[in-house]
């Protein structure tokens, strides 16, 4: 499940980094990691290669609506304060379709300085590391293509969303 904000004041497009195992796996870096399951890991890599750019998102993992889960996510990943009434679907689309054929419910919501109410930053308890990052509004066309900077599919559809239906209203 993934959502999408965008700060207003600033004009940027608020997103997340993330590392995840996986990628990390696929990385050229990750050939050079020495590997023995008797042997607790060494945090002496880097963690780069594996650090993805994306929405806000999370688990649909207990009873509530999507767009409840979608504001505590925010605000944990982001340290931003929505309400449910501050979110617009933009589809709700199947992901992993050859693994398990997730439901991915895409929102969008836009904020300003003042809902930001803490760093975010992810919740530390479960092991979560995120970093809040901004990416200017010129710079999301770009963005979106950017193969350096390994991105879900479902991050790439909401740029080129927003590109499509929202951009005119910034001009």
């Amino acid at each position: 499940k993934q959502w999408y904000q965008r700060r207003v004041r600033g004009k940027v497009f608020v997103m997340v980094r993330q590392f995840r195992p996986a990628v990390f796996c696929k990385s050229e870096a990750a050939k050079t990691v020495p590997w023995n399951p008797e042997i607790p890991p060494i945090n002496e890599y880097s963690t780069e290669p594996g650090k993805t750019w994306e929405l806000c998102a999370g688990i649909i993992d207990r009873d509530d609506k999507p767009e409840e889960i979608a504001t505590a996510e925010v605000y944990e990943e982001t340290g931003y304060k929505v309400s449910i009434s501050d979110f617009v679907k933009i589809i709700t689309i199947v992901s992993a379709v050859g693994t398990s054929g997730a439901a991915q419910h895409v929102y969008y919501t836009e904020v300003a300085d003042s809902q930001r109410v803490s760093e975010g930053g992810g919740l530390v308890e479960r092991g979560e590391v995120v970093e809040v990052v901004e990416i200017p509004r010129d710079g999301i066309e770009s963005f979106c293509f950017d193969e350096a900077k390994p991105k879900p599919p479902g991050c790439a559809m909401a740029c080129l969303w927003w590109l499509n239906y929202h951009s005119h209203l910034d001009k």
